[in-house]
């Protein structure tokens, strides 16, 4: 059994790491992220039956979750969620109790260990397919429509003009860059920069801006204050001046196209939406804002409306995670995720100092900052890491005693 438990790790971690929201390998309602997640549950189940032992924290942990959801469960119904939107909203927090099969599988350093390269090959594998993707559409082996039209209706893809794309599971070349940063590889600095051309082709701004203030808060605690200063002070550069750095690369971009098919200059407009239009997708973010605090009242700030109940511009899932956590679940939800980044900030000051030690604590706050601008923590791609972080922070924990 300990074998098997080893290599379904293997299989369910890389099928999270590559395979973004799990629609890719989806036959109707059924993924196979489905399938590898209730085998894990089963495996799990199978040990509790022969008494085997898992920490008594991951089931504290699970179990406070598991009211969590009961109450947002329950707050929903009550106030007329229908059942397709509630479900929706349940379904990916489900990937929570994965936890004690973790706490199963993960029990030596040698394991930790392998995390660790999966993690690292899982975020090179995505940059490079995803540079080698453009380069084909980019000398028109691959036509970018044909591409858009096979892959746009598994939802995991996004596109930015016809210039380049976002793929949900992209985090992990974000989360792959701060494991080898930490950690080392053989070839180190070639691989960081593999991975930084993937990030910025992504052309997405909420990775930067988390990005730097995860290494904004690594320097403040090591108290390397001019270095913490420099990072924050980029990540709100970022949050004033991305949009119109972005514009201003689409205008130059479409200016040097047009050049090159010899339009006339006065008879060429830039274009400044060629990696999409972000000023729409900001609006979009301050809409949902309003309408959060258009319906909040004195219940729901303290329970909040419930799963199910959403905001006419996002029936469901809303784009900012601790926006949708607040509205359905109120402060009570909240406190619960502030807990669990208590518990991993606790478990990295007890955990044997180290790249491994940074690596997974700081990959699991950059999820948290990413998630102030999209939905990552409370579905099972950013979920899983916060998770995979607190069982690999206890067995070094656990090594810093023997």
């Amino acid at each position: 059994m300990k074998r098997f438990s080893s290599l379904l790790l293997t299989v369910v971690l890389f099928e999270l790491m590559l395979g973004g929201g799990g629609r890719l390998t989806a036959w109707g309602s059924v993924s196979v992220r489905m399938l590898l997640f209730s085998l894990a549950l089963l495996v799990a189940g199978i040990q509790i039956f022969r008494k085997q032992k898992i920490p008594i924290e991951y089931w504290f942990i699970s179990i406070l979750f598991g009211i969590m959801l009961i109450i947002g469960l329950v707050r929903g119904i009550a106030m007329g969620a229908s059942r397709a939107y509630w479900w929706e909203d349940v379904k990916p927090l489900l990937y929570f109790f994965i936890l004690p099969f973790f706490g199963y599988a993960i029990r030596e350093r040698s394991t930790v260990e392998q995390i660790v390269s999966i993690i690292k090959q899982s975020g090179i594998i995505l940059s490079c397919a995803f540079i080698f993707v453009l380069i084909l559409i980019h000398t028109s082996v691959i036509p970018f429509l044909d591409f858009g039209n096979t892959v746009i209706g598994t939802q995991e893809f996004f596109f930015r003009g016809e210039i380049t794309f976002f793929y949900k599971g992209f985090i992990y070349i974000c989360i792959a860059f701060l494991f080898i940063h930490f950690t080392g590889h053989r070839y180190k600095h070639f691989m960081l920069i593999l991975l930084v051309v993937g990030i910025l082709l992504s052309v997405t701004r909420g990775f930067i801006f988390a990005i730097a203030l995860t290494y904004g808060s690594y320097y403040l605690l090591k108290l390397s204050f001019t270095r913490a200063v420099i990072f924050v002070a980029l990540s709100i550069l970022i949050v004033v001046i991305g949009q119109v750095v972005i514009t201003q690369s689409s205008k130059a971009i479409d200016h040097l196209k047009n050049r090159q098919q010899n339009v006339h200059p006065e008879e060429i407009t830039p274009n400044p939406n060629l990696f999409g239009n972000k000023s729409y997708s900001d609006e979009g973010r301050f809409q949902q804002l309003k309408e959060v605090a258009g319906q909040t009242n004195l219940s729901s700030v303290f329970i909040g409306h419930g799963f199910g109940n959403g905001i006419p511009s996002r029936p469901i899932h809303m784009e900012i995670s601790y926006l949708e956590i607040f509205h359905k679940q109120g402060l009570l939800g909240l406190l619960f995720w502030t807990y669990l980044l208590w518990l991993l900030y606790q478990k990295y000051r007890k955990a044997t100092p180290g790249g491994m030690r940074d690596a997974f604590f700081f990959g699991s706050l950059f999820i948290y900052f990413q998630s102030l601008t999209n939905q990552y923590i409370n579905n099972p791609i950013g979920l899983s890491l916060v998770l995979l972080s607190l069982v690999c922070l206890d067995q070094l924990k656990k090594e810093d005693r023997e």
